[in-house]
């Protein structure tokens, strides 16, 4: 039964191969490249309307994502693992979510002392905006970034190469590639980590929504409550 169900995956990507390799580049490298055109800057806003329209461009990326799952591939969207979460599964998350910032927060602390390296600007920047604006811009990250970086390459690079550990290296080295021209070698630092858990709880879930919780937990710790705290 295993093996009969691996055939018709790989049969069911064969019959969709423009579709997955879409979906693929849009997922990976959609956001990036949008972000080369620099709107916010074109339109010259102020840093809080950038980072709203940042954010409406992502949400924009998903959308066109889930239509080509829905209405290209013909799939539904558990088939990058949007289902409701089992109670171990969320348990599991809000967990690895915790771990990961107490891991972040030290990965930082030896960054900066051992490289003497100073706060990035971006999360400088995200702390001048008001509560609801970085509210926004963490909800926008949780959701959106899990489904383009998580569960969508994950699960489609696996039906390439049917290895899960492909998907999973793949979506990962990316996101942090994307990532870094904006936080920077000290953001980098965490990133690496918050990212090896966040791969970590979809490889064993297969759920994307457990991923974000995790991510939740890290940005709402990272972003909300700690700049005020420490």
């Amino acid at each position: 039964m295993p093996s009969r169900t691996r055939e018709s995956r790989r049969a069911s990507h064969r019959d969709r191969p423009v579709p997955v390799a879409t979906g693929l580049l849009l997922s990976l490298f959609g956001v990036p490249l949008l972000g080369q055109i620099d709107i916010p800057r074109l339109v010259d806003v102020s840093a809080t309307r950038s980072f709203l329209a940042n954010s409406v461009v992502t949400w924009v990326v998903v959308g066109v994502l889930v239509a080509i799952v829905v209405y290209w591939e013909r799939r539904p969207l558990t088939s990058f693992g949007l289902r409701i979460p089992s109670r171990r599964e969320a348990t599991v998350g809000v967990g690895a979510g915790l771990v990961a910032v107490v891991l972040g927060v030290v990965a930082i602390g030896v960054a900066v002392a051992t490289f003497q390296l100073e706060q990035p600007e971006t999360l400088s920047a995200l702390g001048r905006l008001s509560v609801p604006v970085q509210f926004g811009i963490v909800v926008t990250a949780v959701v959106t970034e899990e489904i383009l970086w998580r569960g969508y390459p994950i699960e489609r690079l696996t039906e390439l190469t049917g290895s899960v550990w492909v998907g999973a290296g793949v979506s990962g080295v990316v996101f942090l590639a994307v990532h870094f021209p904006a936080w920077g070698i000290v953001g980098a630092v965490p990133q690496a980590v918050f990212t090896l858990v966040l791969v970590g709880v979809y490889v064993w879930s297969r759920n994307v929504v457990a991923c974000m919780i995790s991510h939740g937990v890290i940005n709402v710790l990272m972003i909300l409550v700690l700049p005020r705290v420490i």
